[in-house]
């Protein structure tokens, strides 16, 4: 789904990632760890295209990136990308229409039962929990059935119940083929995925592999 041949990202003069090979194949799970500023946030942005990197190449799905490659990625960063003076149900519809999704609204409404937000579609964002709005955000980033999903810290916020229920999720939508890209300071989750990357000012390393080269 997506590769990495020896991408590196610099600026201003300062290296920010040290060059990184990778190559994460459809429905698989990486996780990726390491302590604040190592370069986990920056890893998954220039995996979203959203910053270039300086150096080497990245693939998605065989291919060079491309602007409509972007509708194959579902992001999720620290920041929820959601709208605090709309509801729930307003923002999902307002991102899925920018994705054209059919039958919108019961995909909302889908979602919603998923992730155990239904009661919540008619509130404002900005009045939800930290713990809502992360799911929130993970419905939205789901909208549009991505074959690639990058989230930071996703299970930040949430208790150990909801925890459990993202996870499931994430397992459902990987053994449909999905490719999953998770920043976490869960050592034990990440030792449960496909692929274990640790990021250390700028430099990666895999340090567990259930995956074929």
């Amino acid at each position: 789904m997506i590769e990495l041949r020896k991408a590196s990202l610099s600026r201003n003069g300062r290296t920010l990632l040290y060059p990184v090979s990778l190559r994460l194949p459809p429905g698989v799970i990486a996780a990726v760890t390491g302590p604040n500023g190592a370069g986990k946030t920056t890893l998954l942005r220039m995996m979203a295209g959203l910053w270039k990197p300086t150096a080497g190449e990245i693939f998605f799905q065989g291919e060079p990136p491309r602007p409509d490659h972007r509708r194959l990625i579902g992001l999720v960063l620290q920041e929820s990308m959601l709208y605090g003076g709309l509801t729930v149900e307003e923002n999902l519809t307002f991102f899925g229409r920018l994705y054209r999704i059919p039958q919108l609204a019961e995909r909302v409404r889908d979602l919603a039962r998923e992730l155990e937000f239904t009661r919540r579609l008619g509130d404002p964002v900005a009045t939800l929990s930290k713990g809502y709005e992360q799911r929130v955000a993970i419905a939205r980033a789901l909208l549009h059935s991505p074959s690639l999903l990058l989230l930071d810290e996703p299970f930040d916020g949430l208790d150990p119940s909801m925890r459990d229920l993202v996870r499931e999720v994430l397992v459902r939508r990987v053994s449909g083929g999905l490719t999953a890209v998770v920043v976490t300071h869960d050592l034990n989750y990440a030792e449960t995925a496909d692929l274990h990357i640790a990021v250390q000012r700028g430099r990666v390393a895999v340090l567990q592999r259930r995956i074929e080269k």
